[in-house]
């Protein structure tokens, strides 16, 4: 596990500080890196429990030295190699979705903070910001884009980078699946404009509620989106309203539910056929693994306190990339064949993410060693003798 991780955190620090420091070096770093990331701590953290490796104060200044723009590109391409000769050679369907990491501390620049304001979340109404692009496959994803953000919106230009990034790892997109944060006149307009089908929840008001949320059955409706400055002419699309029950299993509720998704384009296959409306609340289901994937890669996120976009990019990166690693695997060594339309089941049972950690986590003890004396070389204060307690 060592050596496959190695295999492309090495390049990815050397591409985006253009070999500003030896390679012995970047490989250190790389190696206490890898260690904070299986632990769950700081790099400084894992230096004081090594015995050899590169010091705290060095590998410090190498991640000092990182630039954003480097450090974006050198990711993109790891990301794109990392998962190239597993991607699916069908269209495949992909989600769109943001990832935020809470942020306690004040702006490097206060003119332009390099975070942005959200809901309150843990004490703090400041994140940094990322979007994620991955692949959904039933049973595994693969995350195959993920871009810095400084802003909350222009979600235009969000879109138009993520899916250049899977353009050229040579993905051939089926179905969309948005967010609602998404269901803006810009998004609509864009995904539109490009024939994407696409399946994003709508953000419904009061009046939208009582619209909508009616009868016993689904159905299918329109909906009108307008230009908030009134410059562009209206956009209408297909709604569908799914009706389920719901038994009482989730939060003790009984009654009708009123599921409402925004539906765009029609799925690119032999004949082109609508999104059925019974399928649509499935289909999107899909998409909420993504979700569970972002809590499993914040296992493997080091911490840091550093202000550095880069820095902090680049932890996210390697936690994303061991998640991807992590589905690798599964599908080398704890997958069947089995019958029915995916053709395979993953045994999920007999590698968790956990396993994956402390494989990571052994081969890195065999370079760095483990430090298991804990202690203060100076003897403790006579103050301790005179309130009775032994030193030995």
């Amino acid at each position: 596990m060592r050596i496959r991780s190695l295999a492309w955190l090495l390049p990815l620090l050397s591409t985006s500080l253009l070999r500003e420091f030896s390679p012995r070096v970047l490989r250190g770093v790389s190696e206490l890196i890898l260690r904070a990331a299986a632990q769950r701590h700081s790099i400084a953290q894992a230096r004081h429990r090594s015995r050899r490796g590169v010091s705290e104060r060095h590998s410090q200044r190498v991640l000092e030295h990182l630039d954003r723009r480097k450090t974006q590109r050198a990711l993109t391409l790891a990301l794109r190699k990392q998962v190239a000769q597993y991607l699916p050679h069908h269209p495949v369907d992909v989600a769109l979705d943001f990832h935020e990491v809470p942020y306690y501390g004040k702006p490097i620049d206060p003119k332009h903070p390099q975070f942005v304001k959200t809901k309150e979340e843990r004490g703090t109404h400041r994140a940094y910001r990322y979007a994620t692009l991955s692949i959904v496959v039933r049973g595994f994803r693969f995350t195959l884009s993920v871009r810095y953000l400084d802003h909350r919106g222009r979600l235009a230009d969000v879109l138009t980078d993520a899916f250049r990034d899977a353009e050229r790892a040579g993905i051939q997109i089926c179905r969309v699946y948005l967010d609602r944060e998404f269901a803006i006149y810009d998004v609509v307009a864009w995904m539109r404009e490009r024939g994407y089908t696409t399946i994003f929840p709508l953000r419904l008001g009061s009046r939208q509620k009582a619209r909508f949320e009616r009868g016993q059955k689904s159905y299918v409706s329109e909906h009108t989106l307008r230009d908030s400055k009134g410059k562009r002419p209206p956009l209408t699309f297909r709604v569908h309203v799914v009706v389920r029950y719901q038994m009482g299993k989730k939060w003790n509720k009984h009654g009708a539910q009123y599921l409402v998704y925004g539906v765009l384009g029609h799925v690119p296959l032999e004949v082109p056929h609508d999104v059925p409306l019974r399928r649509t609340h499935d289909l999107y289901r899909a998409r909420f693994g993504i979700e569970s994937s972002f809590r499993i890669a914040g296992q493997a996120r080091p911490r840091t306190c550093s202000r550095s976009v880069p820095w902090r990019l680049l932890y996210l990166g390697v936690a994303l990339m061991l998640e991807n690693e992590w589905a690798i695997l599964r599908l080398l060594y704890t997958s069947e064949g089995r019958q029915g339309p995916s053709g395979m089941v993953l045994r999920e049972e007999l590698l968790r993410f956990a396993d994956v950690l402390e494989l990571l986590l052994l081969g890195i003890n065999r370079v760095l060693g483990t430090l298991r004396e804990i202690g203060n070389p100076k003897p403790p204060p006579l103050r301790l003798r005179r309130w009775g307690m032994v030193l030995s």
